[in-house]
């Protein structure tokens, strides 16, 4: 779970660096993070090599846009992902993003 937690830091230490813009693939970045958040919410939370891996693959779809250099998909992206976890897991949400409430 701590790796894990490492992932998300540091997806969300990239996604810090975002400027404010919006993007033509706002729309389908949205769709994928809460796609990919929805998939790591139902994993049972005790298996962590599941949840490392849905994490990874989240971390995967949202490089497809950093590799355009299209930040505001990025952001898009993880607003999305963070949204959806929060509504659906909040208790999930807190460790994974425990500085926020």
């Amino acid at each position: 779970m701590k790796y894990l937690l490492h992932l998300v830091i540091a997806l969300t230490l990239m996604m810090a660096a975002c400027s404010e813009e919006k993007s033509p693939l706002d729309a389908e970045a949205r769709d994928s993070g809460m796609r990919a958040a929805a998939a790591l919410v139902v994993i049972d939370h005790t298996d962590t090599m599941s949840m490392e891996r849905a994490v990874m693959d989240a971390k995967a779809k949202q490089s497809v846009y950093a590799l355009k250099r299209d930040s505001a998909a990025v952001r898009a992206f993880d607003e999305a992902f963070r949204a959806y976890l929060k509504e659906k897991d909040k208790p999930l949400y807190q460790t994974i993003f425990p500085d926020e409430k």
